[in-house]
């Protein structure tokens, strides 16, 4: 399972602060998938243009693809472009 953690507005909008995904893999572009899927279900104004997601600490957007793979026991974390430090 991979677990999504989201942040801040995110967890608020979405009604959750954890979300399990219950693969062993998946790509950024699936999980984003799984985030709309899951806003749309919980009818949530949720756009991932204004989120960053994290994957182990590292910001997706700095791995190769958005086919990159996230791991069986990985975290993912839900970041709103806008948030305190």
């Amino acid at each position: 399972m991979i677990l999504i953690t989201l942040l801040g507005n995110c967890k608020k909008v979405m009604g959750y602060s954890s979300l399990l995904l219950e693969k062993q893999s998946a790509s950024i572009n699936e999980i984003v998938s799984f985030l709309e899927k899951t806003a749309l279900e919980s009818k949530a104004n949720f756009s991932i243009d204004n989120h960053l997601l994290v994957v182990n600490g590292i910001d997706s957007s700095l791995l190769d693809t958005n086919e990159s793979l996230v791991q069986n026991g990985d975290t993912v974390t839900v970041v709103p472009i806008i948030h305190g430090g």
